[in-house]
């Protein structure tokens, strides 16, 4: 069984599903996460249902990555979100869900080996839309090979 199946089926078992409060800055944001979830709920529900249930706030910060905060925020760099572009909204949302996932059932991963799980789930979710940009895929392979380094 692979990992997504598991985290999936332990999904379900868990309490019903709220809606996500959406930080309104300006500058279109908003609706740029909501066309993401949209993205992700069209090409793959499952993953789409793992961040309804796991996320209940996304936010924006001056960093230069993107990531959580506290157990149920997905934290978006404002960088990535002046870019623009949904098909990597939607895998940093994603990829940060599972994190929260993790976060919620209290497993304890090497960081190292979080990030290799979290970006395969990432690649599976890509992988599935059709004329995707390359670069988007590029970026979670080698983000995999270079978690997976001893």
């Amino acid at each position: 069984m692979k990992i997504w199946q598991l985290l999936i089926l332990l999904m379900f078992w868990s309490s019903s599903f709220s809606q996500i409060r959406i930080a309104d800055v300006g500058d279109g944001w908003k609706n740029k996460v909501e066309q993401a979830l949209d993205t992700i709920k069209k090409y793959d529900v499952q993953k789409y249902y793992l961040i309804m249930e796991n996320c209940s706030n996304v936010a924006y910060w001056n960093g230069g990555f993107s990531t959580t905060e506290g157990d149920s925020t997905i934290t978006i760099s404002t960088r990535e979100m002046k870019d623009g572009n949904i098909y990597n909204i939607s895998a940093i949302l994603v990829h940060e869900s599972l994190h929260l996932f993790f976060k919620r059932f209290n497993f304890n991963l090497k960081p190292n080996l979080e990030e290799v799980v979290c970006y395969q789930h990432e690649l599976e979710f890509l992988e599935k839309i059709p004329c995707v940009d390359y670069w988007l895929i590029e970026n979670a392979k080698n983000k995999i090979k270079f978690y997976s380094k001893p």
